[in-house]
């Protein structure tokens, strides 16, 4: 109950006793205005609006009109504490005019001053007024994309191959902007190691090795019906063909000498003693997953997506997930 009283007597001090449509000072300052509210705020309503905006307008300006003696203060800093409680009430729905010039009677003697009172800070006053208007996602018929991420390998190809890193180059074309479909075409490069369980079956001898697989997609992209403006989620899913290129070498450790900058010893030392590289023909490919895509400026996209990718025919095929995030232009 104190601390109403309190709020009601700071409020009675900021504004004056003026209702919607009446005459009140400036939060203190000596010209009066007339604030009326164009949204049918309360009265209560109106109370709230004009301390925040008396609490906002002080600590943009740093002149407080009801701690401060008359006349202190310098113009522009005054003035500047006018400009921001004009700009705070009117950004909340309400107008102000200055009001007509009261009748010549003796000045009312000032109320005292209240009582030092912990006001909490109220950051979302200004932000109501003047917030910026989030990113929002906008039709645009061509986007290209960069991504990357990590592989992960399952099936057969989990068996051989450690999961692995990748990165990404594409192009969407959205016909029109009435429907939520849209044509990609995805190229990308992976790179995996081959498991030290795995390098016998590629013949005696090896001791290291590695797979790159490069190749792209054609894909059919649906944009999921969502309510916001600012992310979508889509489905998509197509056709493609890569290439596998295999590296294996057999490195063995021999003695000799090796050389710093400031001395040479002796050591053991890497020596490739072997390699074999090969290439596969382009094999066939399909592929489904689903993205998440959010705005980050008005022309910036960021995506989240992943999609199961099977290389080659069921008998010797190989199984991927892809997990990729990227930006769209």
């Amino acid at each position: 109950m104190l601390g109403k009283s309190l709020r009601l007597l700071l409020l009675l001090t900021v504004g004056g006793p003026a209702m919607a449509q009446s005459a009140a000072p400036l939060s203190g300052l000596s010209d009066p205005s007339v604030i009326t509210p164009k949204n049918g705020q309360s009265p209560q309503q109106m109370w709230n609006d004009r301390y925040e905006c008396y609490q906002w307008a002080v600590a943009q300006s740093g002149f407080d009109p009801n701690r401060s003696a008359a006349g202190s203060g310098s113009v522009s800093v005054r003035d500047q504490y006018s400009r921001a409680y004009a700009a705070c009430i009117e950004g909340r729905g309400y107008t102000m005019r200055p009001a007509a010039p009261p009748a010549v009677a003796p000045p009312p003697s000032p109320p005292p001053p209240p009582a030092p009172v912990a006001v909490p800070r109220v950051p979302v006053s200004y932000a109501q007024v003047l917030v910026p208007q989030a990113p929002t996602l906008k039709y645009q018929p061509v986007e290209v994309q960069i991504d990357g991420g990590y592989s992960v390998t399952t099936g057969a190809a989990g068996d051989t191959l450690n999961g692995g890193s990748n990165a990404g180059l594409g192009l969407t074309w959205f016909p029109t902007a009435a429907l939520p479909i849209g044509l990609r075409v995805d190229g990308s490069y992976s790179w995996f190691g081959i498991k030290d369980s795995a390098l016998g079956s590629f013949g005696s001898g090896f001791t290291h090795g590695d797979e790159n697989i490069y190749g792209g997609d054609a894909d059919l992209q649906f944009d999921l019906a969502h309510k916001s403006s600012q992310y979508k989620m889509y489905l998509f899913g197509g056709a493609g063909r890569y290439r596998e290129e295999t590296d294996l070498r057999s490195v063995q450790y021999a003695p000799g000498i090796g050389c710093g900058f400031f001395f040479c010893g002796p050591g053991l030392f890497p020596l490739e003693t072997a390699r074999d590289r090969s290439t596969s023909p382009w094999l066939n490919s399909w592929n489904a997953g689903f993205g998440f895509e959010t705005a980050v400026s008005d022309d910036v996209q960021f995506f989240l997506e992943a999609r199961y990718l099977q290389i080659g025919p069921e008998s010797k095929k190989q199984a991927f997930v892809p997990i990729r995030l990227g930006f769209r232009f």
